[in-house]
C-alpha cells in the first residue's frame, strides 16, 4: 500500500490496476464468497443527490456521458444534454477556470472545487462544482449548493476547538474518543465511530461517541471482508465518502461505456459514486440512512476510519465536508503522534520490566525465593508481554503464574517450542494450527511466547494468551440476528461479528513488534547482569585479598613487635616462630622447628587437652581458644605453659597463631592478656574501618535475635551501600577508595553511637547496622544517614564539577519470631536495597514495602 512519488500514486488509478485480472464482471451476482472482487470503481452509477458529466476537451469540451437525472437537477433531459458544448451548461467563463485547473488527482484531497450557478427551468441556481480528470475526460460532479450556506467564521470556531481539544488529550485512546465526539457534534450524526485495521486488516471499534439510546459497538471486532481490499484501495484516494440516503436508488449514467474507449467509466475518485449493493444492506441491517467515512491515512498506508452513522437520510453540506476532510487529516497526523510517544513510553515500560524480571532472575538462586519474588511480581511478569499467564521453569521446577495450561501441558509445549526455537525465542499466535495437542486448551494458549534462559533450554520462561475471541468486548448479545431470515450468508453486524468469530478462532492477540523487542533486550539485559555479576564477584575477590594481605600484615607486625612469644602454624606444621617463642621453648633457633609438628614441638604431657582446644578452634574460628597444661618442649623438663591459640591467614592461607607464657611468669601477664586482646581484635574487626567483620556480625546477629525473642522487641536491620562504588575505586584508585570508606565509615559510627546500633563493614562498600527499633525509627535513622553521607560531599569524580558521593539503604524490621532465623532479615533488607538501587539511587526502602 506504500506508494512512491506522483508517478506511482497516479498509477494508482490506472484502469489495469482496478479492472483486469479477476474482478467479476458487474452484471455477475456479488456475495460474501468473491466481494472482494466486485468492480467498485466502475459501477455504472451515481448517487442522486447530485448530478455528474464527463467531457472530452476536444471539439469544443462536449459533453459525452451524464447521469440519467439530468432533467430533475438541471431541468435539461440526458438525451438532449449529451453531445453540446460543456459552456452551454455553465457559462464559457467557468469553462475556461476549470480548464485553466491542474484536473490531475491522486486523492480525493486534491479535487479541484468551482462555484457554478446553472438557469434550471427559469430560475439561476447555484450548485457546487467538483472537478477531476480520469483516463483523458473532465469528470465535473455538481450537488446543489443551497443547503451549504452559512457563517465561514463557524468553520474557524470548529477548527479552534479540535484542535484544542485534541491537544488537551492525554493519550491516544483519549484523543480517539475526543475525535469521535467532536465530529458527532460538528455533523450532527447519532453515531460516530474510530474504526482501526489490524495487520490483516480485520477491524475494531476503538473510540466511539453515540445517542444513548443506541447498542454500543465500541470494542467489537469486524472481518477484513467488511471492507474488501479494492474498497481500501478506494479510501486511500477517496478521503472522505458520504451516502446521504442508505435507502436511495442509484442513477444510471448514459451511455455506462467512455465516450472515447467504451469501457466503464472509471470512478475512482468520484464523490457521486454509488456504492456496492452488499454496502447498503450491511447499511440497512443495521438501521443506517445516512453515513460519512473519513479515511484515516499517514506514510501514503490507511490505517483506520472515522465512521459516521445516522438513523435516517442526511445532506452534510460540501463545506462541512471538505472541514472533516482536512480535520481527519489533522487528526491522522496527531495519532501517528501519539503512537510513537506511546511506542516510547511502551518501550521504557518494557525496558524496565524487563530489567526487573533480569535482576529477579539473576539475583535469586534459591527457587522457592524466586517463585515468591516472581509471584509478588507477576503483574509485571505478565504484563512486560500483555499476557495473561506464564510459566517460568528455573532449576527443575516449572512455576505458573496467572492462567496457564497444567503443568504437563506446559512441559509438553516446551519441548515443542524449543526445537522451533531460533537465537532462544520463538512466538505464535496460531498455537493450535501449528501444535495439535494446544487445541486442548486454546482458550488459555492461543498464542505462546517462548524465551529459552539457558543454552540447554531448561530454563525458560513461556508466556500465554488466550482465544481472542475469549477476551472481545462483545457488544450486545452475539447471538441475536438483525438480518432477514431468509439469507444466511449477508453480512450484518451480528453475522459480521459471528465471521469474524469464524477467522479467528484459535488465534491470539498478535505479538506487537515493540513486545518482541524486548526479548533481545532481556537476553542483553539478562547478560549484563550476569557480566556485572562476575565482575563483583572478581572485584570482591581482590578486596577479600587485600583484607587477608592488610590482616596478615596486622599479625606479622604483632609477632614482629611484641615481647610476647609467638608460633605461626598452617596445615599442622610450624611456619614461624619469633625469639621469645624459641627461648621459652628451649631451641637456639626457629630453624630447629620450621616445618615441624606443633605437637612434637610442644612436647606435651597429656597431648588430649591440646588436640581437644585445637578441635574447639576449628570448629568456632572467631574465638580464641586457651589451654594450660605441661610441656616438655626442646627436650628439657616438663614445665606449666599458657597457651592460646587464634585462627590467622598467613600467606594468603588459612593458619593458626599461638602465643604462650609460663604460667608461672607473672610480670608478663599483662603483655599476654594484651597480646590476646589485640589477636580477638584482629580476628573480630575490618582491618580498615575497624568496625566488626562480616563473620563477626552473622555471630552477633544470631545472639541479638535470640535476646530479642526474650524481650519482644523488634530487630532492625540497615543495609548501606555506597552508590556507584566501584566506578569510583577505578577513578580515583584503591587508596583513595579506602579513605572514602573510612570518611563514610567515620559518619556511619557516630549514628550508630548515637543509635546504641551494632555497625560492621560487610564487603567493598557495604555497611550493615542493626538496633532494636520500630520501623519507624529505622527509617529516621536511615534518612539521618543518607543525609550526612552527601553532607561529607566526597565528590564522584573531582574532574568534572558537581555530584558528591551517596548511599542507597535497604531496610528490614522484623520481631524475632521462634520459626525464623535472624539471617531473614539480611536477605529481606539485601532485596530492599536492591529495589532502592533498581529505582535509581540515593533511596530508603523498606522490605515488603
Amino acid at each position: 500500500m506504500k506508494e512512491d512519488g506522483n508517478a506511482n500514486e497516479h498509477e494508482l488509478l490506472d484502469r489495469t490496476l482496478l479492472t483486469e485480472g479477476d474482478f467479476v464482471p458487474q452484471d455477475d451476482n456479488i456475495d460474501l464468497t468473491n466481494c472482494d472482487k466486485e468492480p467498485i470503481h466502475i459501477p455504472g452509477r451515481i448517487q442522486p443527490h447530485g448530478v455528474l458529466v464527463a467531457v472530452t476537451r476536444e471539439d469544443g469540451c462536449r459533453i459525452g456521458t451524464c447521469s440519467a437525472n439530468t432533467e430533475e437537477m438541471l431541468g435539461i433531459a440526458a438525451g438532449k444534454l449529451l453531445g453540446t458544448p460543456l459552456a452551454d451548461l455553465i457559462g464559457e467563463e467557468r469553462v475556461r477556470e476549470l480548464l485553466s485547473l491542474d484536473l490531475r488527482a491522486s486523492s480525493t484531497s486534491e479535487l479541484q472545487h468551482v462555484k457554478i450557478e446553472i438557469e434550471v427551468r427559469g430560475v439561476l441556481t447555484p450548485f457546487y462544482g467538483i472537478a477531476h480528470e480520469s483516463e483523458g475526460l473532465l469528470i465535473l460532479e455538481m450537488e446543489p449548493s443551497g443547503e451549504d450556506s452559512g457563517p465561514a467564521a463557524r468553520d474557524y470556531r470548529w477548527i479552534s476547538l479540535f484542535f484544542g481539544r485534541i491537544k488537551q488529550t492525554q493519550s491516544r485512546v483519549e484523543a480517539s474518543h475526543a475525535a469521535a465526539e467532536l465530529v458527532r457534534e460538528m455533523l450532527g450524526y447519532d453515531r460516530v465511530m474510530i474504526y482501526e485495521f489490524d495487520k490483516e486488516w480485520n477491524g475494531k471499534v476503538i473510540a466511539e461517541s453515540r445517542e444513548p439510546d443506541m447498542e454500543p459497538f465500541l470494542g467489537h471486532h469486524y472481518p477484513a471482508s467488511d471492507i474488501p481490499r479494492q474498497a481500501r484501495e478506494l479510501y486511500l484516494r477517496n478521503w472522505l465518502r458520504t451516502i446521504v440516503d442508505a435507502g436511495y436508488k442509484p442513477v444510471d449514467i448514459i451511455p455506462a461505456g467512455h465516450p472515447l474507449t467504451g469501457k466503464p467509466l472509471n470512478l475512482s475518485l468520484s464523490v457521486l459514486r454509488s456504492v456496492s449493493p452488499l454496502h447498503i444492506e450491511y447499511l440497512q441491517n443495521m438501521g443506517v440512512g445516512a453515513t460519512t467515512t473519513i479515511s484515516l491515512i499517514h506514510g501514503s498506508e490507511l490505517w483506520g476510519l472515522i465512521t459516521c452513522h445516522h438513523r435516517s437520510p442526511k445532506y452534510v453540506p460540501h463545506r462541512i465536508r471538505s472541514l472533516c476532510n482536512f480535520l481527519g487529516a489533522f487528526f491522522s497526523n496527531e495519532l501517528y503522534q501519539r503512537q510513537q510517544l506511546d511506542d516510547y513510553s511502551e518501550a521504557l515500560r518494557l525496558k524496565t520490566s524487563a530489567s526487573l524480571l533480569s535482576s529477579i532472575l539473576i539475583g535469586v538462586q534459591d527457587p522457592l525465593r524466586l517463585h515468591q519474588r516472581l509471584e509478588k511480581e507477576k503483574d509485571s511478569l505478565l504484563g512486560l508481554m500483555s499476557a495473561t499467564g506464564a510459566a517460568v521453569s528455573f532449576r527443575g521446577q516449572l512455576m505458573l503464574f496467572g492462567d496457564a495450561p497444567l503443568p504437563s501441558h506446559v512441559r509438553e509445549l516446551a519441548e515443542w517450542l524449543e526445537k522451533q526455537s531460533v537465537d532462544y525465542t520463538y512466538h505464535t499466535s496460531r498455537l493450535s494450527k501449528e501444535f495439535g495437542p494446544a487445541a486442548a486448551y486454546r482458550e488459555k494458549a492461543s498464542g505462546a511466547l517462548f524465551l529459552s534462559l539457558s543454552p540447554d533450554m531448561r530454563e525458560y520462561i513461556i508466556w500465554f494468551r488466550p482465544e481472542l475471541i475469549q477476551v472481545v468486548d462483545w457488544a450486545g448479545d452475539p447471538a441475536k440476528s438483525v438480518i432477514r431470515t431468509d439469507d444466511g450468508i449477508r453480512l450484518s453486524p451480528r453475522k459480521s461479528f459471528e465471521k469474524w468469530r469464524q477467522v479467528v478462532q484459535g488465534t491470539s492477540a498478535p505479538w506487537k513488534l515493540s513486545q518482541l523487542s524486548a526479548l533481545p533486550e532481556l537476553k542483553a539485559v539478562a547478560l549484563r547482569h550476569a557480566e556485572e555479576q562476575l565482575a563483583r564477584a572478581e572485584e570482591q575477590a581482590e578486596q577479600n585479598a587485600r583484607v587477608m594481605r592488610e590482616n596478615e600484615e596486622r599479625y606479622l607486625q604483632l609477632m614482629e613487635y611484641s615481647p610476647v612469644p609467638f608460633l605461626t602454624v598452617t596445615g599442622g606444621r610450624i611456619v614461624y616462630g619469633n625469639h621469645q617463642a624459641m627461648r621459652l621453648l628451649g631451641f637456639d633457633s626457629a630453624s630447629e622447628i620450621r616445618g615441624g609438628s606443633l605437637i612434637e614441638a610442644l612436647g606435651p604431657e597429656n597431648p588430649a587437652e591440646l588436640l581437644a582446644a585445637l578441635e574447639r578452634l576449628e570448629q568456632n574460628p572467631l574465638q580464641l581458644e586457651t589451654c594450660r597444661g605441661r610441656f616438655r618442649a626442646g627436650g628439657g623438663a616438663l614445665r606449666l605453659l599458657d597457651l592460646t591459640f587464634a585462627t590467622v591467614v598467613h600467606s594468603r592461607q588459612p593458619s593458626m597463631m599461638v602465643i604462650a607464657r609460663e604460667s608461672s611468669s607473672l610480670p608478663e601477664t599483662d603483655l599476654f592478656t594484651d597480646a590476646q586482646d589485640q589477636l580477638q581484635m584482629y580476628m573480630t574487626t575490618d582491618p580498615l574501618t575497624d568496625m566488626q567483620n562480616l563473620p563477626s556480625f552473622e555471630q552477633s546477629l544470631k545472639l541479638d535475635w535470640e535476646q530479642s525473642l526474650l524481650s519482644g522487641r523488634p530487630v532492625a536491620l540497615l543495609l548501606i551501600d555506597i552508590d556507584d562504588f566501584r566506578t569510583y575505586n577505578k577513578l580515583q584508585g584503591l587508596r583513595s577508595g579506602d579513605v572514602c570508606l573510612q570518611w563514610v565509615g567515620d559518619a556511619l559510627s557516630v549514628l550508630a553511637d548515637r543509635s546504641e546500633a551494632n555497625i560492621a563493614r560487610l564487603t567493598g562498600g557495604t555497611f550493615v547496622m542493626k538496633l532494636e527499633a520500630e520501623e519507624a525509627e529505622a527509617l529516621l535513622l536511615a534518612e539521618q544517614i543518607r543525609t550526612n553521607v552527601i553532607s561529607l560531599q566526597i565528590p564522584r569524580d573531582p574532574s568534572q564539577a558537581g555530584g558528591f558521593i551517596t548511599v542507597s539503604i535497604g531496610i528490614s524490621v522484623k520481631l524475632a519470631d521462634s520459626s525464623l532465623e535472624g539471617g531473614v532479615l539480611m536477605k529481606e533488607a539485601r532485596e530492599a536495597l536492591v529495589q532502592a538501587k533498581n529505582e535509581g539511587k540515593n533511596r530508603i526502602r523498606v522490605a515488603g514495602r
